[in-house]
């Protein structure tokens, strides 16, 4: 792909919460960066994993809490990962359930970069950890909250009395020493070459209870497709920002989209082109789509369709729905309504 790495939306579980629990204004925080916390819940939903990164970094800075990766990764879990979790849950042991998260991680995000280096006598095995964004040098605190998340993860395949044997940082300690040594309770060293959580060989030969290996074959299947159908695709991406974005009061322009994805703008004019696509009509194809999903909902307002459009001015929203669908919102939505009764 050209430009950023997104990461699914979910990777924002438990920072609004932890933002709260420290005193702070989550919406206020997220939107420096055009994020909203109703996007977590969406399981389809992308946002750019710099814009992560840096909400982490200034969360911890403006409410001087040098722990908040560490304190959203405690809220986090397997169901961050969605269908990987499902796939991981599902696997024969702990050891290929890691496999299939490396595997398979690209759904989540293809910045994430995990590797299992296997244990060799009197040697741990090792799974690295790196975040391939080069748009946030200063990934501390997602680094620390990957972690934690791993050592979870691991934990509900290996089972509860799984400790890790050293967790690794590449940067300098951020958080008090016993701070670390409480959540990973093992030795936790820093400034090391890379990331990385080791675990023993039992650990990773530990079988999976209950796992349905049929289950596990209908997702992996699922991913794939995904990945097939997305990966390669910068028209997504754009999609999916722009969907992101929309709702923000500010204009959605390729020059916004272009800096969101760290591009000048011609390039991104250019990358769009080679896909056929046209950013303007782009834009409205979107709005034309979402707008039936929208009106569909009966408690919405229609300023509320509006503004989650983007559009500053009620009469513009009017005007555009006139031009899509002939019929002004309030007759589309009886419309919808209509059809939508008759199918049922």
């Amino acid at each position: 792909m050209t430009g950023t790495t997104l990461i699914r939306a979910s990777a924002m579980t438990g920072i609004p919460e932890t933002i709260r629990e420290l005193g702070g204004d989550p919406k206020s925080l997220l939107n420096q960066f055009n994020l909203r916390e109703d996007l977590i819940n969406d399981p389809k939903q992308m946002m750019p994993y710099s814009s992560l990164i840096q909400l982490m970094e200034q969360a911890a800075q403006e409410l001087d809490c040098k722990d908040f990766g560490l304190r959203v990764g405690l809220r986090q879990g397997m169901g961050v990962l969605g269908p990987i979790a499902v796939i991981a849950q599902n696997s024969s042991n702990t050891e290929q359930a890691l496999r299939h998260i490396i595997k398979y991680m690209a759904y989540h995000s293809p910045g994430v970069h995990l590797a299992l280096e296997p244990g060799k006598p009197g040697k741990p095995a090792t799974l690295h950890f790196d975040i391939a964004v080069a748009q946030a040098p200063i990934r501390n605190q997602t680094v620390e909250l990957s972690l934690v998340l791993a050592t979870k993860v691991i934990g509900v395949l290996a089972g509860p009395d799984f400790r890790p044997i050293q967790i690794r940082f590449r940067h300098a300690m951020q958080a008090p020493a016993a701070r670390y040594r409480a959540i990973f309770q093992c030795p936790v060293h820093f400034n090391r070459p890379g990331n990385a959580l080791c675990l023993s060989a039992d650990n990773l030969q530990r079988p999976i209870d209950q796992s349905d290996s049929a289950l596990r074959q209908v997702m992996e299947e699922y991913v794939r497709q995904t990945l097939a159908q997305t990966s390669a695709s910068l028209n997504a991406n754009v999609r999916s920002l722009v969907i992101t974005l929309l709702p923000m009061g500010q204009r959605c322009t390729i020059s916004l989209i272009a800096r969101h994805l760290a591009l000048h703008e011609r390039t991104l004019q250019r990358a769009l082109k080679r896909e056929g696509v046209v950013f303007e009509e782009l834009v409205d194809d979107i709005r034309r789509e979402l707008t039936s999903d929208y009106l569909r909902e009966p408690g919405m307002a229609m300023s509320q369709v509006a503004g989650l459009l983007g559009y500053r001015q009620q009469s513009s929203f009017n005007r555009a729905c006139l031009r899509w669908f002939g019929q002004s919102p309030k007759a589309r939505r009886e419309s919808l309504t209509s059809f939508d009764k008759n199918l049922s």
